[in-house]
Parts: C-alpha cells; structure tokens; sequence
C-alpha cells in the first residue's frame, strides 16, 4: 500500500503535464529532411496563432509530420493543406489565451527516394 500514492501522484502528474503533439504518418524507417523550431512570446489575454508552410525543394514525398510542443502547453496543430504523399505541407498553430507557442517541427520522408 506504500507504493500506491507515489504511483497515484506520478499518474497524476504525467496527465497534467501531457502536450498536445501532432503527430501524421510514421517516422520509422524515415529520413528526416527537416527541422523548424516555432517560437512566439506570449501576449497577454491573447491567442497567438501562426502558420507554417514547407515546400521540399528536392520534389521529395513526405511520409511523416510531428510537431512537439516543447513548452508542454495546450496549444492546437491543424493540417490546412498538403502533408502526407505530397511534397509540401501547411500548419495551422494556435496557442492558448495569454500562452506563446514553442513548437519543433520534424518533416520525414521515405528513404528510398533519396537513393536517385
């Protein structure tokens, strides 16, 4: 029984500090072509919101898009256009009120459409 309030206190915790990472496709067996930090200041009582578009330069399709919210916040990540199968993709961020945005940003694509 002395175990059971450290473990109720570590679930406790792991929930209330769980992100809201978006996360389309896999990145097993993937190449990562791309890394972006998102980062925007908090305003007070204001939603930042940004968006955020790649374009592969190499015409690679890409297989995997996860973007981590590193200030484990309740921010949002929407698809608006592009991402798996396509070559370029397009996000939507949007903070919380009065929270800023500090995302990291992984674009993958297959390994085998580099070897060309």
């Amino acid at each position: 029984m002395r175990w059971f309030i450290p473990l109720a206190v570590l679930v406790v915790c792991v929930n209330v500090f769980e992100a809201k990472d978006f996360v389309l496709g896999t990145r097993s067996n993937n190449l990562l072509i791309s890394t972006e930090k998102i980062v925007y200041r908090r305003i007070p009582l204001i939603k930042r919101d940004k968006e955020y578009t790649y374009t592969d330069t190499k015409d690679r399709i890409i297989k995997a898009v996860i973007a981590r919210d590193l200030a484990r916040t309740g921010g949002e990540v929407s698809l608006v256009s592009g991402g798996l199968g396509n070559t370029s993709v397009t996000l939507h961020f949007e903070s919380e009120r009065g929270v800023g945005l500090n995302y990291l940003v992984l674009i993958f694509t297959n390994k085998a459409d580099t070897k060309r």
